[in-house]
């Protein structure tokens, strides 16, 4: 995958994430926002060469990993909470 693909999907799944959550009723911004701020840092450290592009993609798909584990953890914990009401 490119470096300009694997950003985008990161931007994409934040945004999914989010939109996903207020439909959901969800409160998701604990829980992803350092994760988005570390994607931010990742993308300025790319951008003034600080990160190779394979450097930027692996640590790029690594936190793209986290991000899905952190939503469906969350979704679960929300779920389990609902059922046990």
């Amino acid at each position: 995958m490119k470096t300009r693909d694997i950003a985008t999907e990161l931007d994409r799944a934040f945004a999914a994430a989010r939109v996903n959550a207020l439909m959901g009723g969800v409160v998701m911004g604990d829980t992803i926002d350092p994760l988005h701020i570390i994607h931010k840092v990742l993308k300025a450290k790319h951008a003034a060469g600080e990160l190779t592009d394979k450097q930027f993609t692996e640590k790029a798909r690594e936190l793209l990993e986290l991000l899905g584990s952190a939503v469906v953890s969350l979704y679960i914990q929300q779920n389990a909470g609902k059922h046990n009401d």
